[in-house]
């Protein structure tokens, strides 16, 4: 593979150029590369002009999926948990914009279907439930948990794509088919919720323990591994961190830092004005025109200009009367 330079921004919005060992697209979307100086492997994840021109709402995917990278590390920074993606960087002015992540670690859990011993089906169930709980933690509902976007490398799982993911209290949007979306979030009532997530983590995990197809809810009796997931398919689940303590495994949030990194939301704010720039041209040149603040009189209080509008009416007359009896008394 011969070295190519490869041009795009940092989370933090700066500008940089890697040379960069590219393997061939795995599919139209997706291909290795490997960093040249540091030997780091990573993804790249793009939106084909093909596809794009056929499938503008691929771009709103990337772009979402950037985004959301970025809100994770600014949470995330100091400390980034392995079962999540790492946003690496973007470039979403390209012909074929793409964003970079983290390598994929692992296998996808379909590999593993029904053949994990008892002690991997709890290192599974406690791993996932700690992604739910660190991406909750962060305010963010993943929303397409599935056997395709869960890895599991025998250790941590690896919860990947992030293009569908939103905002918890956001409005709920009809998003994926049974059995691994929940029922709210198939018919798009509510705001999503950790419970989205919650329901199907809990469906990848009945599918990759049991072996067993499910539809609808699932009959977790004849599974005891699965036993503290008993009420995540309820209309009043619990949280990722009960489960957790179901499992006895820590709460992760206990020892990862969530905070705030200035220079990532500067970025990440950069990001966002970018993105509305492209979307609305018009309206970043009127903004651009009207760059001075224009600064407003404050609003007079109320029942002020009643009164100031009596005294410009009555002033007037009220001279033209003093006047004339000036006149009169003098004259007397």
């Amino acid at each position: 593979m011969e070295p190519e330079p490869l041009s795009f921004n940092t989370p933090e919005g700066d500008p940089v150029t890697w040379e960069v060992e590219a393997e061939p697209w795995h599919d139209p979307f997706e291909r290795r590369l490997t960093l040249v100086v540091q030997g780091t492997r990573l993804v790249q994840r793009r939106v084909p002009r093909a596809a794009g021109r056929e499938r503008e709402y691929l771009y709103d995917l990337l772009e979402n999926e950037a985004r959301m990278g970025a809100r994770l590390l600014t949470r995330l920074r100091r400390d980034y948990p392995p079962e999540l993606p790492r946003l690496l960087g973007y470039s979403l002015d390209a012909e074929e914009p793409f964003v970079l992540l983290s390598d994929r670690r692992g296998e996808p859990v379909t590999r593993f279907s029904g053949a994990l011993l008892i002690a991997e089906q709890r290192g599974l169930q406690v791993s996932l439930f700690r992604a739910v709980r660190i991406l909750s933690a962060c305010g963010i509902v993943h929303r397409r948990i599935e056997p395709a976007t869960v890895r599991w490398d025998g250790t941590t799982v690896q919860l990947t794509d992030l293009s569908h993911a939103t905002l918890a209290g956001s409005r709920r949007l009809r998003l994926g088919e049974a059995p691994y979306a929940s029922p709210a979030q198939r018919e798009g009532v509510g705001v999503a919720s950790t419970s989205d997530d919650l329901w199907s983590a809990g469906m990848v995990l009945y599918r990759t323990i049991t072996g067993r197809e499910v539809t609808d809810r699932p009959d977790l009796a004849a599974a005891p591994a699965l036993q503290p997931l008993h009420d995540v398919f309820s209309g009043a689940p619990p949280t990722a961190g009960e489960v957790l303590a179901r499992l006895r495994a820590p709460d992760p949030m206990q020892s990862i830092p969530v905070e705030q990194d200035l220079a990532l939301e500067e970025g990440r704010a950069a990001f966002d004005r970018a993105r509305e720039a492209r979307r609305d041209p018009a309206a970043s040149g009127e903004t651009a025109g009207n760059d001075r603040t224009r600064v407003q009189p404050p609003p007079a209080p109320a029942g002020e200009e009643p009164r100031r509008t009596w005294l410009t009416r009555w002033l007037p007359l009220a001279v033209l009367l003093v006047l004339l009896l000036v006149l009169w008394l003098v004259n007397r």
